[in-house]
């Protein structure tokens, strides 16, 4: 990773205070970022990407005391581990989904971004440029394959539709900004490694070409380089990383 890559940047990542939110905002430090402020209903600092009014408070200190944003990760979403029985509905089948979970997980996933969205492009524009990454998964481009989970078990439907509208998301914001360089891409994720059973690890195995589910860190170089310069001519793509599973 080029420690020099955000060299100064200032980076405001949704929900990241979960596994995948904490190894990004390391990742983002090293590479040189200023300062990175985490906006999630669960930190030190709450946020609820829901409202509006909560998101342009949070904005409005950030402005404050940084004075600019070059990059907006939306990464808030509602993913339990499979088994939580914490979360048990949430594997529920479409059929039993709870219709205010399945609201929730929308307002979350796919709202929460539209919101954070409009705000913070309202100030790339008048800085004259910034970069803004959509958190997918390969959940968004292709079914749930039910299998690998547990009898009577169901990857949520609301996640799934709700990461499975963030490339059209990307690809309306993308183009709508491009005539004032600010850049909007998707990066798409495959399972990570987060504390699953050994059961559900190697069915998971068994249905990916490259074997194998992916490690925290794996994904850092790539939230890098569509932060950075380094992808100045790309916007409104997604970038798909999930071992192979979305090619067969």
């Amino acid at each position: 990773m080029n420690s020099k890559a955000l060299d100064g940047k200032v980076v405001i990542m949704t929900g990241g205070s979960g596994l995948l939110g904490k190894e990004w905002k390391r990742a983002l430090e090293e590479a040189g970022a200023k300062k990175v402020y985490v906006w999630d209903i669960k930190g030190d600092d709450s946020v609820d990407v829901t409202s509006e009014e909560s998101v342009k408070a949070a904005l409005a200190g950030v402005i404050a005391e940084s004075h600019f944003v070059d990059v907006l990760i939306n990464a808030a979403a509602l993913n339990p581990v499979p088994g939580d029985p914490n979360c048990a509905k949430m594997f529920s089948s479409p059929e039993e989904y709870p219709i205010d979970l399945w609201r929730k997980e929308l307002e979350v996933g796919l709202t929460g971004a539209m919101i954070c969205t409009k705000y913070v492009a309202k100030i790339m524009r008048e800085q004259g440029g910034g970069s803004i990454i959509n958190i997918g998964s390969h959940y968004g481009l292709v079914a749930p394959d039910n299998r690998i989970y547990s009898e009577g078990q169901f990857k949520s439907i609301g996640y799934a539709v709700s990461k499975g509208a963030l490339p059209q998301f990307t690809r309306v914001w993308g183009t709508h900004l491009a005539p004032h360089n600010v850049r909007v891409n998707c990066l798409v994720l495959g399972g990570v490694q987060a504390g699953q059973s050994e059961e559900f690890v190697e069915k998971y195995k068994q249905r990916t070409p490259l074997r194998r589910m992916a490690k925290p860190g794996e994904y850092d170089d790539a939230l890098v380089f569509l932060a950075s310069e380094g992808s100045a001519f790309m916007t409104g793509q997604s970038l798909v990383m999930d071992g192979g599973w979305t090619a067969i």
